[in-house]
């Protein structure tokens, strides 16, 4: 069975609207490249909102060419990684995408049945009032960028309560700490073998979040 992981930057007031902007240069720098390399090279699939779709898409096909080394190697992933898009509107998707169908909580359970690594969903939006209230995602990787903004798209706005465990922690020079949170009822025991990722881009912890 594959599990689904979500990653998302957030400011410190909880914005996580047009990380491009606020975003560098803290999450530039060797270990972050390095865990966000690794978390993508996991995975495989990722399941995207339209509105994520419509941003990544447009931002990496233009990105496609590149000289040799990390974010070439970065870019050339991300374009070639099939993708599953929950969409009302969309009615056809490029890519290397697919459509998932009416019922996205169902689709997404089949998926998660089969065999292989598993998915990755980039941003947190309106799809996740489906997904947290289905209990399909497995994990939460909250990226806490030392910045304030303006009012924005709030981190899990409008979605239905849910606890969590913290399962690890990674603090990095820039001042960004990635916290990885785990659904309260699915806590993962200290020892226990985990995803690729989260042993080097976490370290582990054993505390709930009430």
């Amino acid at each position: 069975m594959r599990r689904l992981i979500e990653s998302t930057f957030v400011t410190l007031g909880g914005d996580i609207g047009s990380p491009q902007v606020w975003g560098p240069p803290y999450l530039s720098g060797p270990e972050q490249g390095a865990c966000a390399r690794e978390l993508l090279f996991g995975a495989d699939a990722l399941v995207l909102g339209r509105g994520t779709y419509e941003g990544l898409s447009a931002a990496y096909t233009a990105m496609a060419a590149g000289q040799p080394g990390p974010v070439t190697d970065f870019v050339a992933a991300m374009n070639a990684i099939p993708k599953y898009v929950a969409s009302r509107t969309l009615t056809e998707v490029g890519w290397n995408a697919s459509l998932l169908g009416p019922d996205v909580a169902a689709d997404l359970a089949r998926l998660k049945q089969q065999d292989g690594g598993y998915l990755l969903k980039y941003g947190t939006g309106p799809l996740d009032q489906t997904l947290v209230e289905h209990g399909l995602v497995d994990e939460f990787r909250i990226w806490i960028v030392p910045v304030t903004t303006g009012p924005g798209q709030r981190l899990f706005e409008d979605l239905p309560g849910t606890r969590l465990m913290l399962a690890g922690t990674r603090t990095f020079d820039t001042g960004v700490v990635l916290l990885t949170y785990v659904p309260a009822g699915t806590a993962i025991p200290v020892g226990t073998a985990i995803p690729a990722g989260t042993a080097v881009c976490t370290r582990r912890a054993d505390r709930p979040v009430r």
